[in-house]
């Protein structure tokens, strides 16, 4: 499955400028993040609009009885293509407040009107700007541009609102916001409606920002590489909303609930309906036992840092971008716990036809392989023996005699000895999800070190001792 240009996040907050990452050596809190504010949007926000004089061709004046809401657009840009829906759901919404009127751009024709109102059903009175005036009124560089124009002080006088240039998704909540401040919560958050990132991050920059660089942000861009975006088993963790009436709708790539975003931790609109949800108990809907190693919230709350961005250079931001996309950020929710190994001999009185399996596969004679000083480097050794240990966050030092052991792949087996249970190893069942196990192989079967090796085949190979 090829992956869509627009799968990223930076689509989604280009109108801001949002770009952020993880790190910095700021104090943190309890849940291990910054020390710091919400760096909110609000003044921006709720600041008065300033009406300014608007001349337009007289054909559209007329049509300005009260505020009107103008879609300037192309039938064949992509952009607009994305962003009708939003617009056909605003006017639903707001049509006895504002009036809407499209405005093809000149170069359209009328069978690409027709055909771009009857597919996303367009309700509104469309108007063809076959001479390019409007545009040049409005002086519009590109499509989708959007302005909201309303009768002025004086009799005729058309004045402008507010413009949008370009119209961008998520943008719905702006507008209301800015046009009817203070009723623009109850309007623009309608309860259990869910409205996309962006509309959060109209306010809350900071936070958005720090969405932006973090794995949250990739969910759905990760499901692409495995052929998993059609995939309901797969897709609803890595989306917002999916199965709820305003959710993601699966194969709708496009949407606006792509990813891990705000809402699909605080709800549908956030707690702007005066209803304030613990955001944390959403976590363990997706990052499961069967999903991810040991998870528990004191180990996932330093990496959701709504305030990570602070004080980072935009070098920092694209490293960490770049790090993200290509796969080689760090990926700590899929770090084994802390532990001591035991070696595969512990293993074997309970496990012994794997262990016999495991002797003489490519993976027991790993050590083997290291001749002379390789069998001392600790780069070497950390692809092919088991480390004696395993801390969070740190290199291990020392390895034990074998090769690459039943540890390296279950995690240590110092609590599973003393007390067997599934939930103190990582177990590798009938379902084996490959977002974990993939973290485990890839550390070493990279495509540098090992070009032709294949996830799929492996685990293939390896079902019957798993």
């Amino acid at each position: 499955m090829t992956l869509p240009s627009w799968l990223t996040p930076r689509w989604l907050l280009l109108p801001l400028a949002a770009l952020l990452v993880a790190g910095g050596k700021a104090a943190v809190d309890a849940r291990g993040w910054k020390l710091g504010t919400p760096a909110q949007n609000t003044a921006a926000v709720f600041a008065p609009t300033e009406d300014t004089p608007l001349t337009l061709p007289a054909r559209f004046n007329a049509m300005i009885t009260r505020p009107t809401y103008f879609f300037y657009y192309s039938p064949t840009c992509g952009h607009c293509q994305k962003a009708i829906p939003e617009v056909v759901e605003l006017h639903a919404r707001l049509k006895d407040r504002l009036d809407f009127v499209a405005v093809a751009s000149s170069m359209a024709t009328a069978q690409q009107i027709a055909a771009f109102n009857e597919v996303y059903g367009v309700t509104f009175p469309t108007v063809h700007d076959h001479d390019g005036e409007f545009a040049r009124a409005i002086a519009a560089r590109s499509t989708p541009t959007a302005l909201v124009a309303a009768p002025g002080a004086e009799d005729g006088a058309i004045v402008r609102r507010l413009g949008f240039y370009p119209w961008f998704p998520g943008a719905s909540a702006l507008l209301i916001l800015k046009l009817w401040p203070e009723e623009g919560f109850a309007l623009a958050f309608p309860k259990d409606v869910y409205q996309g990132g962006t509309a959060c991050a109209i306010c809350h920059t900071e936070e958005a920002r720090a969405w932006s660089v973090s794995h949250h942000a990739i969910a759905y861009r990760t499901l692409y590489a495995r052929d998993k975006a059609e995939d309901p088993a797969c897709v609803g963790c890595h989306v917002t909303g999916m199965g709820e009436p305003s959710g993601f709708t699966l194969g709708d790539h496009g949407s606006a609930l792509t990813n891990v975003t705000c809402e699909a931790c605080h709800g549908a609109g956030g707690p702007h309906d005066g209803e304030r949800d613990d955001a944390s108990a959403s976590c363990v809907g997706c990052h499961d036992a069967e999903h991810s190693i040991a998870f528990t919230l004191q180990k996932g709350l330093p990496h959701i840092d709504h305030y990570a961005a602070m004080g980072l250079s935009d070098r920092e931001l694209d490293e960490r971008w770049t790090a993200l996309t290509s796969g080689e950020a760090p990926k700590p929710l899929l770090a084994f716990p802390d532990g001591a190994s035991q070696g595969a001999k512990a293993c074997q009185s309970c496990h012994p036809d794997e262990v016999k399996a495991w002797q003489s596969s490519g993976h027991g004679e790993a050590r083997a392989l290291l001749k002379g000083k390789e069998q001392r480097n600790p780069e070497c050794l950390s692809c092919h023996a088991t480390p004696t240990s395993y801390s969070a966050g740190v290199a291990p030092e020392t390895f034990l005699s074998e090769g690459v052991g039943c540890e390296t792949c279950h995690g240590p087996g110092e609590k599973h000895v003393q007390a067997p249970s599934a939930s103190n190893i990582l177990g590798l069942g009938e379902s084996c999800p490959e977002c974990v196990i993939e973290s485990v192989c890839t550390s070493c079967h990279t495509p540098q070190q090992d070009a032709d090796w294949a996830l799929q085949s492996h685990l293939t190979a390896i079902q019957g001792h798993r």
